[in-house]
């Protein structure tokens, strides 16, 4: 598996990426597989660089006679692991003080239909990633993004014959502390209304 965000790792850990950069790609970081494994492969690297001093970088190109003693190489070895096993310590806990994206639920009674949408906040809005349960296949529908104010403005349209495990994407100009309620629609009314 691969994914284009795996040349931000490096940038990553040696601090290059700037705030904003930052923190998108830590909420990516936090599903992304290949990511995850680029980090846990590159994470000892701003340590071990972090250790040479201006004198070995000057040196670089000379190559010792004999090779090291086995002992010092289970020391680095030994060192690199236990280098490893903090920093996916901490990563862990980076993880875990990231605050999870709002998600909001509901269940319609009158028309069974069950929803969940996932909520980030992008610089051009929010992002929403919706999933659904119950609704008839072969509908066109829609959400209606209503914000504090009373404006609204059309979150997304798809049809109804997806996957049950399929997350849906949608998106509004609205941030997300503006948004008021959600409404999703298909050609027959009003299915499901999303509320904090």
């Amino acid at each position: 598996m691969s994914c284009q965000h795996t040349v931000d790792v490096g940038a990553y850990l040696f601090g290059s990426l700037d705030l904003k950069e930052r923190s998108a790609f830590e909420r990516h970081l936090s599903g992304c597989a290949a990511c995850q494994a680029e980090m846990l492969r590159l994470a000892p690297l701003p340590g071990l660089l972090g250790r040479l001093s201006l004198e070995d970088v000057e040196n670089l190109d000379e190559i010792p006679e004999c090779p090291p003693e086995p002992n010092r190489q289970r020391r680095v070895l030994i060192l690199c692991a236990a280098v490893l096993v903090v920093l996916a310590l901490a990563g862990g806990v980076l993880f875990l003080m990231l605050p999870p994206a709002p998600t909001w639920a509901a269940q319609d009674q009158k028309t069974g239909v069950e929803a969940s949408v996932s909520m980030m906040t992008r610089s051009w809005g929010t992002e929403m990633r919706f999933r659904f349960d119950n609704v008839k296949p072969g509908a066109r529908c829609k959400v209606m993004v209503f914000d504090r104010q009373g404006r609204r403005e059309i979150g997304g349209w798809w049809g109804s014959s997806h996957a049950a495990y399929e997350e849906i994407p949608g998106s509004t100009s609205f941030r997300l502390d503006q948004i008021d309620h959600l409404e999703v629609s298909d050609e027959s009314g009003p299915l499901v209304t999303l509320r904090p």
